[in-house]
């Protein structure tokens, strides 16, 4: 099942209707005031295909087996603004009497903890709370830590501002139409507040919610990468789509799955596969009865070809990876040890870029960014 944490603020009541509408009545529950307690979160589940709602502190540490976490994040500058703004026109929640008695900044300033770290404290909050030695020790450093552990147990962390995308997306992968697929609820009506000094006053001081900066630059990555991985395949039989694939025979397969360049043909009949530097290109490798990944690389550009490391995926362990210089030809033949791997498997390439090797040729600092030319993939 799926829990959606909600995050207050990111546009989340939006998303959880429009994911909550792909699902058969009374099977989804949304809108939940507060999940308070771990015992209410089972009874909840035990119920329901998904959940929408806030989330105690907590309430998450201990999860019933099977449940996939969603949350959304947005950029904390207009996360900011429009809490600020739900505040001044609720007067129920706690803090409303200080936003109409002190200016703007006077209440900013003065529940400074409360804002500028609001989305990353509420995700990691569901999960666990500081003590009193970790709070005094300083607790940005101690979110940094927790969200290292806490996002990469959330199966979908996305930036608001990609909800259409992202509920279009879910949908195909989930093999569920949205009932409701352009839902929007709880838009900030027109009021007093003066939101772009608001901003302009937010954007000098950037420190203050770097933390939360931080986790939507992550949101924005994560989304990326699901989107790509889902793309790439057809979405009739899950292989990676056409057009990715550099080798194949009856029963295995290399198919360079992202952050590649269209390959392009080469005077000798061949095809170049240009990967850009700073970039972590990706492979997918059916290996079948072969144990060995090959291929040749040239034309390296801001890259050291004996710096290259390859990583399996799904844990980023290295991969036994070696490279020998051709010095006539000018290009470096690759093997891979592919033997332990599983039948099916994603590989990384790891190629820091090195702004010292990278030609001082305006032509070429013009071009896409391209660190090194890949060539001759085979398994043996």
């Amino acid at each position: 099942m799926i829990y959606f944490l909600h995050i207050p603020k990111t546009a989340g009541q939006s998303l959880a209707t429009r994911i909550a509408s792909a699902f058969p009545p009374g099977r989804a529950k949304i809108l939940v005031p507060l999940v308070a307690t771990q015992e209410e979160l089972w009874s909840l589940a035990e119920r329901h295909d998904m959940l929408g709602a806030h989330t105690a502190p907590t309430a998450l540490a201990r999860r019933p087996p099977g449940m996939e976490l969603m949350a959304a994040v947005r950029n904390p500058v207009e996360q900011i603004v429009s809490h600020y703004r739900h505040i001044r026109r609720d007067p129920l929640n706690p803090l409303h009497a200080a936003a109409v008695a002190l200016p703007t900044r006077g209440l900013l300033e003065r529940f400074a903890g409360y804002f500028f770290k609001f989305q990353a404290r509420t995700l990691v909050g569901a999960f666990r709370v500081p003590t009193p030695a970790e709070e005094i020790a300083g607790e940005e450093a101690w979110l940094l830590r927790q969200l290292a552990d806490v996002v990469p147990g959330i199966r979908w962390l996305l930036p608001t501002e990609r909800t259409d995308e992202f509920c279009a997306l879910w949908s195909l992968e989930a093999g569920r139409p949205l009932g409701q697929p352009d839902a929007t609820l709880n838009q900030v009506a027109d009021d007093d507040v003066d939101a772009p000094a608001l901003r302009a006053w937010l954007l000098q001081r950037p420190e203050r919610f770097a933390v939360d900066s931080l986790l939507w630059t992550t949101a924005r990555r994560r989304h990326a990468e699901w989107r790509d991985a889902l793309l790439s395949r057809a979405p009739a039989t899950g292989e990676p789509a056409p057009g990715v694939r550099a080798w194949a025979s009856a029963d295995a397969g290399v198919w360079l799955v992202r952050d590649w360049h269209p390959p392009e043909p080469t005077p000798d009949g061949g095809v170049d596969w240009w990967a850009g530097p700073g970039l972590f290109p990706r492979i997918r490798v059916r290996r079948g009865p072969h144990r060995t990944l090959r291929f040749e690389a040239e034309a390296f550009l801001g890259v050291h070809w004996n710096r290259m490391v390859l990583l399996r995926a799904a844990d980023m362990a290295e991969v036994p990876f070696r490279g020998t210089l051709d010095p006539e030809r000018g290009t470096v033949a690759f093997e891979a040890e592919i033997g332990h791997l599983e039948p099916d498997e994603t590989l990384v390439l790891h190629t820091q870029e090195d702004i010292l090797m990278v030609p001082p040729v305006p032509l070429a600092l013009q071009m896409p960014r391209r660190g090194f030319a890949a060539r001759d993939w085979r398994l043996e």
